[in-house]
Parts: C-alpha cells; sequence; structure tokens
C-alpha cells in the first residue's frame, strides 16, 4: 500500500473515530442526564416520590426540573383550618409564608402540611425533620421556619448550596472535572489510534521499531518515533494530543510501549 493511500485512510478512520466517540460521549450523556419537563413533575410535595428512589444517575435531572419548577405555593387555595389545644382554638396555613420564604417552602394540599423544597431535593432519606416525609402542620409554632433554617452550617442550609451549585453545574469545578475527564479520554483514543497505526505499518513492512538515540534532541528517533512525528505534523487531531500535548506518563512512545504494541499485533495476527 503506497504512502498516499496510508495516510489518506488513516485520516478517514481518525475522523471516523472521533466521531463515533463524539457519538458515545453523547449517548452516555443522555443516559446520565435525561431530560425531564418540569411541567411533567408532580407538584403537591406530600405525593412525590422521596428523592432517593430515582435512579442515581437521573436524579440531578430531576432536581434541576423541580428547582426550575419552583416550590408549590398554592396562594390562592382556601387553607383548611385545624383545631389546636382544648380551647378549640383553629389555626389554617398562612399564605402570607409563602412571601417571608419564597424559594424553598412548599404547601400540600393533600396532606395540609408545609414541607422544604430544598431539603427534599438533597436529603438523602427521610430524617426527623418534619419538613421532609410527613411535612410540618403545627401552624400555632411559626417560629419554627426559622428554626428549620438554622444556622450557616445547618442542614437546610447544606441543601440550598447544593441547590444553588447544580443551577450552575457549567461553572462548578465538578462540571469541568466531568468535562475535562470526557476530553481526556477521547484525546487518549485518538493518540491510541495513531501508535496502533505506526506500529502496525512498522510490522507489515518488517521494519525495526526502535532508534539508536531516541532522546528529543536526536536527528533520528528511530521508525516508530519519527513515524508518529510524521503523522502529528499531517493531521491536525493527531497533533494536538501527541508528544508535548500530552501528559507526561501517558505519550505512548516509551520502549516499553512499543514492545506491547508490537506483542500485542503479533499476536492477533497468529490468531
Amino acid at each position: 500500500m503506497s504512502l498516499d493511500k496510508y495516510f489518506k485512510r488513516k485520516s478517514l478512520e481518525d475522523e471516523e473515530s472521533i466521531k463515533a466517540s463524539s457519538q458515545v460521549t453523547q449517548s452516555s450523556s443522555k443516559k446520565s442526564h435525561i431530560e425531564i419537563n418540569p411541567d411533567t413533575l408532580l407538584a403537591d410535595p406530600g405525593l412525590r416520590r422521596p428523592i432517593y428512589e430515582y435512579h442515581i444517575n437521573d436524579r440531578d435531572a430531576i432536581r434541576r426540573a423541580y428547582l426550575q419548577k419552583g416550590p408549590c405555593q398554592p396562594s390562592h387555595y382556601d387553607f383548611p383550618q385545624k383545631q389546636f389545644g382544648n380551647i378549640s382554638t383553629l389555626r389554617r396555613f398562612n399564605p402570607a409564608w409563602f412571601g417571608a420564604y419564597p424559594t424553598w417552602l412548599e404547601y400540600s394540599i393533600a396532606k395540609d402540611a408545609a414541607f422544604c423544597l430544598y431539603c427534599y431535593l438533597f436529603k438523602s432519606k427521610e430524617g426527623v425533620d418534619s419538613f421532609v416525609g410527613d411535612g410540618f402542620s403545627n401552624w400555632k409554632k411559626r417560629e419554627r421556619f426559622d428554626l428549620h433554617i438554622g444556622k450557616s452550617n445547618s442542614s437546610h442550609n447544606a441543601a440550598r448550596i447544593k441547590c444553588e451549585n447544580l443551577m450552575n453545574e457549567k461553572q462548578s469545578i465538578m462540571s469541568l472535572l466531568s468535562e475535562q475527564t470526557v476530553k481526556s479520554q477521547s484525546d487518549y483514543r485518538t493518540r491510541l489510534n495513531a501508535s496502533i497505526e505506526c506500529a502496525r505499518f512498522l510490522l507489515h513492512q518488517g521494519l525495526p521499531f526502535r532508534g539508536h538515540d531516541e532522546c528529543e534532541c536526536s536527528s533520528n528517533q528511530g521508525n516508530y518515533l519519527e513515524l508518529l512525528h510524521f503523522l502529528s505534523r499531517n493531521n491536525e487531531a493527531i497533533k494536538r494530543v501527541t508528544f508535548s500535548e500530552a501528559l507526561k506518563h501517558n505519550k505512548l512512545t516509551s520502549p516499553d510501549i512499543q514492545k506491547t504494541l508490537l506483542k500485542l499485533l503479533q499476536r492477533r495476527l497468529q490468531m
């Protein structure tokens, strides 16, 4: 096979590899980050499934959708009265509380109880907090709302921060790390494909891999490295991920890597 045909085929394979990698990444992303329409979610907090019952890969999508939807606050509902104490005092939920706690306070018509949206979204399981689970309905103790919020290190505020971070996920450190991981995997695949093609070509031609002097200052680093350099100079996708652009211990250029590639290809030919 001529070099022109070889490198033309190599260029096409690189494009197909990158396209396939992108499709795999998109498919994986869909599995772990499903799209949810907020309008289809059950609004009443007393009737919702606990967040921990959803698949772990779907929870952030569910959380994000609920945050986009906002807390369930039926302001114009005719809240029922409830008797407290021995003196037959009747009390009911005051819709003015929605204005005091606009971002997290919710009301369940089904249970006539108040809930916390933040804590629903980020409490792993129902605990002793009355604003999660069965809800809070002691309307004569309005101070319990502030007690629920608590100090800066309270579980409510921890849940609030997690909600804020989730909605700003693209700017979060975790998101950047995740994107970097996907890029690293794609770069490694391109680098590995280039290394395999170099090894396959040399094996097919019966040429030695190693050079007498493979240091960076050498005028001839050997067939394997020189061919990889040639590929990187003539293929932008390979150039971006090889040699100085690769991590120090992940260049796929060491003598051990060359031997490993040779052995694997020889084994494949014998099968």
